[in-house]
């Protein structure tokens, strides 16, 4: 189990090891407390994949589905996995 304050500000990596940014926010499913996205700040100069949505702030929008684990740095599979749980 993971603490959800403990998520802000933690590295987020792809599977293939590209980084993505830090941790800036999360949002939850009120029903369950699920975790339901992960928001990352990025840098805009990153090439990120255009799939990922962005919020209004230009952070990302990182489903739940695409996290594969939590240690040290969040890792998610790419966009194009098609394991995706949208």
């Amino acid at each position: 189990m993971v603490l959800a304050s403990s998520l802000p500000e933690k590295p987020v990596i792809r599977t293939d090891g590209k980084a993505l940014g830090v941790v800036h926010n999360l949002t939850m499913e009120i029903d369950t407390g699920d975790l339901a996205t992960l928001i990352v700040e990025t840098d805009p100069s990153d090439d990120v994949p255009e799939t990922l949505e962005r919020t209004d702030d230009g952070h990302l929008r990182v489903p739940a589905a695409r996290v594969d684990g939590v240690g040290d740095q969040v890792v998610v599979r790419p966009p194009e996995s098609t394991n995706d749980r949208q």
